[in-house]
């Protein structure tokens, strides 16, 4: 199954549009691919057309920024994010660049992107906190791999749903932090995945990774369990809940302020609205 990663507004579905395709220079060395798929990128019209960029096999190191009106899918044709060909990486600090966007190695500020079989990369190696940031709009990630440590898939304003992810901790601290300021401003699901350390880890880990903590008092995430701080717990309207969890790190006891579900009440329709399968490829979902 290819790794999918959808940000709703229109419709995916590939039979909608007819595509403009870029290809990405497959034998240009790799000195050289400092803004290869930045350049595909910029190349597309800003004008509201569905645009789609096949991407050769490779490792590119650059920043990459999409804003363009208009859907754009990113895609290399492997089964699944085991065999990933294409790798874009990046390597900088957020002490260096004064705050954490400026880092990012891929930035989306659109909606209507899609992404198959790419790995995202910041190797900066200092830090492996905030892998992933989704800050607004509703998203979807299908069959992920997704690695950090301390809060490293975070956001305040998104409703997200991930499914059937690999996600997986290389240090101690918190999988997730989720920050909105009402009860009603975003909503983090991961559904049928697997939790579990990362093989660049260094010890066990075990007792010392939770699933998430609150960033601020409206956390809304399944699941969770790990106050803010001491000075600052923000547990008090929290919504931190688990549903039919199972293997060694779902035993024990839970924090006061999360609850265990006797069923499920997130589906993706339930997290990202009733059109989610308008704009979500079919066979991810």
């Amino acid at each position: 199954m290819h790794p999918h990663l959808a940000f709703r507004r229109l419709a995916l579905f590939f039979a909608a549009y007819v595509f403009s395709v870029i290809l990405t220079d497959e034998a240009t060395p790799v000195e050289k691919r400092a803004v290869i798929i930045l350049a595909a990128v910029n190349s597309l019209p800003d004008d509201g057309s569905a645009q789609a960029i096949f991407i050769y096999p490779n490792t590119y190191s650059e920043q990459v920024i999409i804003s363009r009106t208009g859907q754009v899918t990113s895609t290399t044709n492997t089964a699944s994010y085991t065999e990933n060909v294409v790798t874009i990486t990046h390597s900088e600090s957020a002490s260096a660049a004064g705050s954490d966007e400026p880092t990012a190695t891929l930035q989306v500020l659109k909606d209507d992107f899609a992404l198959y079989n790419v790995n995202v990369k910041n190797t900066i190696r200092d830090s492996y906190q905030e892998t992933l940031l989704f800050e607004q709009g509703n998203q979807f990630y299908g069959f992920y791999y997704i690695e950090g440590a301390f809060g490293f898939i975070w956001g305040q304003h998104a409703f997200a749903f991930f499914e059937q992810c690999t996600i997986a901790s290389v240090g101690a601290g918190a999988v997730t932090a989720d920050g909105p300021d009402s009860t009603t401003d975003s909503l983090f699901v991961i559904n049928e995945s697997n939790l579990t350390v990362s093989s660049a880890a260094t010890s066990s880990l075990a007792g010392e990774v939770y699933l998430g903590r609150p960033w601020t008092e409206f956390a809304q995430f399944g699941p969770g369990w790990e106050i803010w701080s001491t000075a600052t717990p923000d547990t008090e309207d929290v919504l931190f809940a688990e549903y039919d969890s199972s293997g060694p790190g779902a035993a024990g006891a839970r924090a006061s302020f999360s609850e265990k579900l006797t069923s499920n009440p997130y589906t993706a329709a339930d997290v990202l609205g009733s059109s989610w399968t308008t704009w979500v490829d079919s066979a991810y979902a």
